[in-house]
């Protein structure tokens, strides 16, 4: 499956029982909402495969793994209705991921910000290379990152967060 570079890529291919999704966007593979959906909706197609034992999320190139949400986007919200529907991407994303019945593996090789913090904490087990960094960019930007709490807090716990918290 795949999509253009303006909304981004998802690449998915299963070999060995082995599913692979990459994901990638021009600007440091952040997450268009286009692109938030179709990896749900890859998510669960996968998880009802019966030829898939083990799901692989990676994103592309070497140095970013995620910039969290588009920007862009959240700066053209003009109605409730798209607000809703942009900051639910991420949580139908992370059900997505919870709801799967096969384990997903995150594989992180560079800086992960914001919704991308969230991606990793909603994986089942996650590799990184020792040089990945995290952070939560919103707090820096006046906005409370709500929709990954949860998903931080049950993976990482209350301190943890709370570190995150407090070195945005």
């Amino acid at each position: 499956m795949t999509t253009d570079r303006q909304n981004g890529s998802l690449y998915a291919k299963i070999e060995n029982k082995v599913a692979t999704i990459e994901f990638g966007h021009p600007n440091a593979n952040s997450f268009p909402l286009e692109l938030l959906e179709r990896l749900a909706q890859e998510l669960n197609v996968l998880s009802n495969n019966p030829e898939v034992a083990i799901i692989l999320l990676k994103s592309e190139g070497d140095r970013a793994f995620c910039a969290g949400a588009s920007f862009d986007e959240l700066l053209a919200i003009e109605t409730e209705a798209e607000g809703n529907r942009f900051f639910n991407g991420f949580a139908n994303l992370f059900l997505a991921m919870r709801e799967c019945k096969k384990l997903i593996i995150g594989r992180v090789q560079g800086k992960a910000v914001g919704g991308g913090v969230g991606l990793i904490a909603a994986c089942d087990y996650v590799f990184a290379v020792e040089a990945a960094t995290i952070r939560l960019s919103e707090l820096s930007l006046g906005i409370g990152p709500f929709v990954i709490a949860p998903v931080i807090l049950r993976k990482a716990g209350q301190a943890a967060l709370n570190e995150l918290f407090m070195a945005p």
